[in-house]
């Protein structure tokens, strides 16, 4: 019983990873393909994609640790004792996932920036 659930999940899954495969016709001249002449202005456009890209994903995350820390707080104080202890429960991950997403976007914008002073 249980091996069958765990093989319709695999077949799920794999069903579902086929779904994204999307094939590509694109012809590519590698002589076009020269990363050794790429100039200074190539590199500080794209440290300033990445930095936009990073701030987006930071604002994104900002916003719906907000809400859900809101929503789970007045859940909180209006649950009873056992609600209380279920909440808690669920704020343990969500405030893991929390410090990961500010630890590794500093981390990756620290990096960013001695990359940048590297040039």
């Amino acid at each position: 019983m249980k091996i069958k659930k765990i093989a319709i999940i695999i077949l799920i899954l794999i069903v579902t990873l086929l779904g994204f495969v999307n094939n590509v016709n694109a012809t590519i001249d590698p002589n076009d393909f020269r990363p050794h002449n790429m100039i200074t202005t190539d590199y500080y456009k794209a440290a300033q994609k990445g930095a936009k890209i990073l701030n987006a994903i930071v604002t994104v995350g900002v916003v719906i640790s907000v809400v859900m820390f809101m929503v789970l707080g007045i859940k909180y104080m209006m649950g009873s004792v056992e609600e209380r202890a279920e909440y808690k429960k669920t704020m343990i991950p969500m405030i893991i996932g929390t410090g990961l997403l500010f630890t590794v976007t500093t981390i990756v914008g620290i990096i960013g920036n001695i990359v940048a002073k590297l040039e």
